[in-house]
């Protein structure tokens, strides 16, 4: 069989998006660190897999779920795709805290603060160029508890969704040129007509 597609299939849209809150999300927490003089050290992924560790103490991970296409044409189609960002929290028992209460709170810091970017009107295109993102919205967040009843980094897990309308736009075949082009139109019943002739230089 042929091979049909002859030219480099692009970088889907999706991924762009992947990559581009991933991208927005380390600018957006490294200055909010510094603002508020947050201390932890910020980790953030693209679809890691690795279990997070214990002598982690923050994580975020970027993730597509799904895509729902909402309208197609010729050439190309508008989809909905669902991501998730997972955020990781970790924190050892102190004098002053205990470690359970002390992760909570990080987790809670940070799944808000991720919130409030993902929803922030100015990054509503992600700072990507027009003609990607046709909207955004952020569907809302679960959070987890550790399985390992003995881990004594009292581990912290929250799931955020966000939805991405995207813009995805796929070339028409260029099909073949045609050289000439006959068309015969004939009057009602009668064998009167006209004959065009068509030459495509």
């Amino acid at each position: 069989m042929a091979i049909r597609i002859t030219e480099s299939i692009p970088v889907q849209a999706f991924e762009i998006v992947r990559d581009a809150i991933a991208s927005v999300l380390v600018e957006e927490l490294t200055n909010q660190q510094a603002l508020k003089e947050l201390l932890e050290p910020l980790n953030v992924y693209v679809g890691r897999i690795s279990p997070f560790q214990s002598s982690e103490i923050l994580m975020i991970n970027v993730l597509v779920d799904s895509s729902n296409v909402t309208s197609k044409n010729q050439s190309g189609f508008h989809d909905e795709v669902k991501f998730f960002i997972d955020v990781y929290c970790s924190a050892k028992q102190s004098v002053s805290d205990s470690g359970g209460f002390a992760s909570t709170k990080r987790l809670d810091l940070y799944i808000g603060l991720v919130r409030y970017i993902l929803q922030d009107h100015r990054l509503n295109t992600l700072a990507l160029p027009k003609g990607y993102v046709m909207g955004t919205s952020v569907d809302g967040f679960e959070n987890f508890e550790s399985r390992n009843e003995h881990d004594a980094a009292f581990v912290k897990m929250s799931r955020l969704t966000f939805s991405v309308r995207l813009n995805n736009q796929q070339g028409l075949w260029s099909g073949i040129n045609l050289a000439e082009l006959f068309a015969e139109v004939k009057i009602d019943e009668t064998d009167k007509g006209y004959k065009y002739e068509t030459i495509i230089n």
